[in-house]
C-alpha cells in the first residue's frame, strides 16, 4: 500500500506527464502546448518524494525522466545533476541502470570541463563495482578517476584511487604494477612535509609485494627504501619484513606465522596485508613439499 508521500509523488509525476501531453490542437494553437520546464520541476519533486519514501526505483525513474527532458532543453548541467541523482537511487536497487545513469552524467560533466565532478563519479562507480566484486571494472574506473583527479591537481585523491588499483593488482598477482604504484605514492608523500610520514606504509606494501614475487631481492629493495625514507629503517614495518625474510630463507613456517601474530597484536594489519602475507607463507609451504 502506497504511503501518503508516495501518493503525492505519483500525483506530481502524473502532472509532469500532463505538461508534456496537454492534448488537443486548440491548446497547442493558443500557446498551452508542451511545457517541459514545468514537467522537469514536477519530475524532480516527485523524485525527491520517492526518495523520502525509499522507493528507489521510482525515484531513479523520475530523476532520469527529468534528465532526459534537460537534454531536450539543452541544459547539460541540470541533466548531469539529475542523471547523477538517478544513479544514486538506482544504485540501491538496480546496479546496471545506476551505471548507465552515472556514465551519462560523467560524459556531460566531462564535456562541460567539470573534470573534478566527473572524477568523483568515476570513483563512485569504482566503489560500486568493488562492492559487487567486479574487480576488473573497479580498476578501470579507479584509474580513470585518478587520471582526472591528477589533471585537476588533486593528487591526494588521485593517490587514494591508485592505492586501490595497486591493492587489486597485487591480489591478482600483478606485483610489478602494484609495486610501481606503491613506490610512486611513497615518493609523492616524501616530497611533502605534511605527508612524508605516510610514505613508510606504502613502502611496506611494496615490500610485501616483493616478498610474494621475489624474496631473493627483498633485502636489496629494503636497503633502497631505507635510503629513500630514513624513518622506514627503524620502523616496525621494516623489521617485520626482514624477520619474515629470514623465516622464508629458513623455511620456518611456524616462526613466520608467529611474527605476523606478534606484529598484529600491537599494530593491526588489515585484510589486504594479511592476505598477501599469507600468500608469501603459502609459497614457503609449497616449496617445503
Amino acid at each position: 500500500m502506497a504511503s501518503h508521500i508516495e501518493n503525492k509523488a505519483i500525483q506530481l509525476r502524473n502532472q509532469a506527464a500532463k505538461k508534456l501531453n496537454p492534448g488537443g490542437f486548440f491548446k497547442y494553437l493558443f500557446g498551452n502546448g508542451n511545457k517541459p520546464e514545468e514537467a522537469i520541476e514536477y519530475y524532480t519533486r516527485a523524485g525527491n518524494l520517492f526518495k523520502m519514501a525509499k522507493n528507489w526505483i521510482q525515484a531513479g525513474i523520475a530523476f532520469s525522466d527529468a534528465a532526459d527532458l534537460n537534454i531536450q532543453m539543452e541544459d547539460q548541467l541540470e541533466a548531469a545533476i539529475n542523471y547523477s541523482d538517478a544513479g544514486n537511487c538506482f544504485k540501491k536497487c538496480d546496479l546496471p541502470k545506476a551505471l548507465e545513469c552515472f556514465m551519462k552524467s560523467i560524459k556531460l560533466y566531462s564535456e562541460m570541463g567539470r573534470f573534478l565532478t566527473a572524477a568523483k563519479l568515476h570513483q563512485a562507480v569504482a566503489e560500486a563495482m568493488e562492492d559487487e566484486r567486479d574487480i576488473c571494472r573497479a580498476i578501470v574506473h579507479y584509474e580513470q578517476a585518478a587520471e582526472l583527479f591528477r589533471d585537476e591537481n588533486h593528487h591526494t585523491m588521485a593517490n587514494k584511487c591508485m592505492q586501490k588499483v595497486a591493492e587489486f593488482s597485487a591480489m591478482e598477482g600483478k606485483y610489478q604494477k602494484a609495486i610501481k604504484i606503491f613506490q610512486d605514492i611513497a615518493c609523492f608523500d616524501l616530497s611533502s612535509s605534511l605527508l612524508q610520514y605516510n610514505a613508510k606504509e606504502y613502502l611496506f606494501r611494496a615490500a610485501i609485494c616483493h616478498l610474494c614475487n621475489d624474496p631473493d631481492i627483498v633485502e636489496t629493495i629494503i636497503n633502497r627504501y631505507n635510503d629513500m625514507c630514513p624513518e622506514f629503517k627503524d620502523s616496525r614495518e621494516c623489521q617485520l619484513i626482514l624477520c619474515l625474510l629470514d623465516c622464508i630463507e629458513a623455511r620456518d613456517v611456524e616462526s613466520y606465522a608467529n611474527s605476523i601474530r606478534i606484529y598484529d597484536a600491537s599494530s593491526k594489519l588489515n585484510m589486504w596485508h594479511v592476505t598477501m602475507l599469507l600468500r608469501a607463507k603459502n609459497a614457503i609451504e609449497v616449496d617445503i613439499k
